[in-house]
């Protein structure tokens, strides 16, 4: 009876460290839930995916036009399902421009919108977490008229509205932070939202352009902690003419030596730019090209306790370190 009784207290301590381990591994491929090595913690960069789904159901000289992209969907489900394990990273995060359009007009002349839900949809079958920050075209509106596509980002409060309550990375908005701990550095991923461009020439905006309450709100979440190390990631990136003529994005940026990295894309071209401060600091800005063009436009960024790895697009093999 003492021997069944063994027996029977060994199988249910079995079972439970079993169901522990399970519950542990369910928690590591949650969202928001990142579990890293002690030592490093490694992420998947893309960027410009401008996936089209059902590009047949549009206007026909629409779906002409942007014929170009309407391979997109095997690619990305591929990279979904098989590229985060391949390089054993911790997520995956894709600075915009994450389909090519918001809505677009129908045969009927009615604007037509499906793709970011499908979107997400796709991306949400990866085993790990994808974060997005958003690009000028997935806040934009497709039409046609006089033999041309007519583009507007009239309705980008609408898409907006829609991818907050779509991806769950936008759950409190679409310009959102996340904090994660390898070793004893703090990093704090600050995700921008920067794809409105729908400028007029008179109105003499430099891009990228952050509104105001955004810039405080970015100047806040690099002031909430002495210790973090700040990475930005947004769609359009800086260029030599903001940065030279003091754009506002810049300059609340230059003022902490706490930020030592921008990770961007848009122009389709992959590159590295490092900026020099009034302080002395550097800020490094990573461009990765657009996965639409080709899907070895990746790149692996690894976070240690004492440096940041940025790999060749397309490789694991590092092309640079940014020293902390």
């Amino acid at each position: 009876m003492q021997t069944g009784n063994k027996f029977t207290k060994m199988n249910h301590i079995v079972r439970n460290f079993c169901g522990a381990l399970l519950a542990l591994g369910l928690s590591i491929l949650a969202p928001g839930n990142i579990f890293g090595q002690n030592d490093t913690l490694s992420f998947l960069h893309i960027s410009d995916l401008h996936v089209i789904f059902d590009l047949d159901f549009f206007q026909p000289d629409l779906a002409e036009n942007r014929r170009g992209y309407k391979d997109g969907v095997k690619p990305l489900k591929n990279f979904v399902e098989n590229m985060p394990q391949k390089t054993k990273s911790n997520f995956v995060i894709a600075t915009g421009d994450l389909v090519d359009f918001f809505e677009g007009e129908t045969s009927s002349g009615k604007m037509l919108e499906f793709q970011l839900e499908q979107f997400v949809q796709l991306t949400g079958k990866s085993r790990v977490p994808f974060y997005f920050t958003l690009g000028n075209h997935d806040i934009i509106s497709y039409s046609w008229g006089e033999c041309e596509r007519i583009s507007t980002q009239n309705n980008a409060e609408k898409a907006r509205a829609a991818w907050i309550k779509n991806a769950s990375c936008f759950s409190e908005g679409t310009h959102y932070s996340k904090i994660f701990k390898v070793g004893n550095t703090p990093f704090r991923l600050i995700f921008l939202d920067d794809g409105y461009y729908d400028f007029s020439d008179e109105e003499d905006v430099l891009l990228p352009y952050v509104d105001k309450p955004q810039l405080h709100w970015l100047e806040g979440q690099i002031n909430q902690s002495d210790d973090d190390v700040e990475i930005i990631l947004m769609h359009i990136p800086l260029k030599n003419n903001v940065v030279e003529t003091g754009g506002e994005l810049f300059s609340v940026l230059s003022k902490y030596s706490s930020v030592k990295m921008i990770l961007a894309g848009h122009n389709h071209k992959n590159g590295i730019q490092a900026f020099n401060t009034e302080n002395g600091n550097e800020i490094v800005q990573i461009r990765t090209g657009a996965f639409a063009q080709d899907t070895t436009n990746w790149r692996q960024i690894k976070l240690t306790e004492n440096n940041i790895r940025i790999s060749l697009p397309g490789s694991q093999q590092k092309e640079m370190q940014i020293d902390l």
